[in-house]
């Protein structure tokens, strides 16, 4: 799933805490208007973690519009950060509310399998935008391939920028997050494989810029060769960018992941030469449609023969970031700009 991931860590909530928390993160059922009961619509209910952030904003976009277009009701439930326990506490409050059926987003794939045991026994849907569960009992994962995004990204770094030789920095999160994991060593594989420059090693850095920041300085400090770094989330990017600016080595490649907005300005500016782009909106679209079509009955569970779908990515740069084609994979919480 799946872009930074940092772990905050979450104080015991009260029953009134996990009351705020609903009240202030739903985004409600903007896309179709009015009770389900006495409208007669089916409900979907979505959860995600990081709900006021970009990417998942663009997520709501998609799956708004696949709403609307299908006609059901859809719910959207999220916590403003991303620890496994706040999500678990508005994900149990929304299985209470006996939705027809659920799309959920998870960057822990263990600690929900129990949870959720009652409702997929039930033989309600799960589909599961961005992410998946270990246990697999779900219709469909719909999400980047991320080891495969960021392989690509560093093939079409190292032909667009003309990096024949040197050596690659990469920063990423702990070990123990596999998507972050995934990115950096299908990075890594690729400059392995598909060029001369040497990888060094893997630099785990969480999201924390100024531990990134440090970091690659080290880095730059002990290899005068560094020509690309790449960096898996948007705060070790953040410290990346400062590292490299105050190096005063104007001939580093630096790719990040994620086209937030401020990425993107960052990019404009310089501070990134290449971001790897998600397509959020089509994750969001998809899950709902599929999930309509199948609480309405046009579709069966076991009829989905395809249980992971990747959704499209794309290496955004300086020269193709205004161009039409490109706009859809840069992530925005206004969908009247997502078009």
């Amino acid at each position: 799933m799946f872009r930074s991931k940092t772990t905050s860590v979450l104080a015991a909530a009260s029953a009134i805490g996990i009351a705020v928390v609903l009240a202030g993160c739903s985004t409600g059922s903007t896309a179709a208007a009015g009770d389900a009961s006495s409208s007669g619509k089916k409900t979907i209910a979505m959860v995600t973690p990081e709900s006021t952030g970009e990417f998942y904003g663009t997520m709501y976009c998609g799956a708004k519009a696949a709403a609307k277009k299908e006609g059901v009701t859809l719910k959207i439930q999220g916590t403003p950060e991303t620890t496994t326990d706040a999500e678990m506490q508005v994900l149990q409050s929304v299985l209470a509310t006996n939705p027809d059926g659920l799309l959920l987003t998870v960057w822990d794939n263990t600690a929900f399998n129990s949870t959720l045991k009652s409702y997929t026994d039930s033989g309600k849907p799960l589909v599961m935008p961005d992410s998946f569960l270990s246990n697999k009992d779900y219709v469909q994962s719909i999400r980047t391939d991320n080891y495969q995004s960021s392989y690509d990204a560093a093939v079409q770094a190292i032909k667009d920028f003309k990096l024949t030789s040197g050596k690659v920095v990469i920063v990423t999160d702990s070990p123990g997050n596999q998507v972050q994991s995934d990115r950096a060593k299908g990075f890594k594989d690729a400059i392995e494989k598909e060029s001369k420059l040497t990888a060094l090693d893997i630099q785990y850095v969480g999201g924390d810029s100024a531990k990134a920041s440090q970091t690659v300085s080290s880095q730059l400090s002990a290899n005068s060769d560094v020509k690309l770094v790449f960096s898996t989330n948007i705060g070790a990017g953040t410290g990346a960018a400062n590292a490299i600016s105050s190096s005063g080595k104007d001939d580093i490649v630096h790719v990040g992941y994620d086209t937030a907005s401020n990425q993107v300005a960052s990019l404009k500016k310089g501070e990134y030469d290449a971001l790897v782009a998600q397509d959020p909106y089509t994750e969001g679209y998809e899950a709902t449609e599929l999930m309509a079509k199948l609480v309405n009955g046009d579709t069966k569970a076991d009829d989905v023969t395809k249980q992971t779908v990747y959704s499209p990515w794309k290496l955004v740069t300086q020269d193709n970031v205004d161009d039409a084609d490109v706009k859809k994979y840069l992530y925005s919480t206004d969908c009247s700009a997502l078009g």
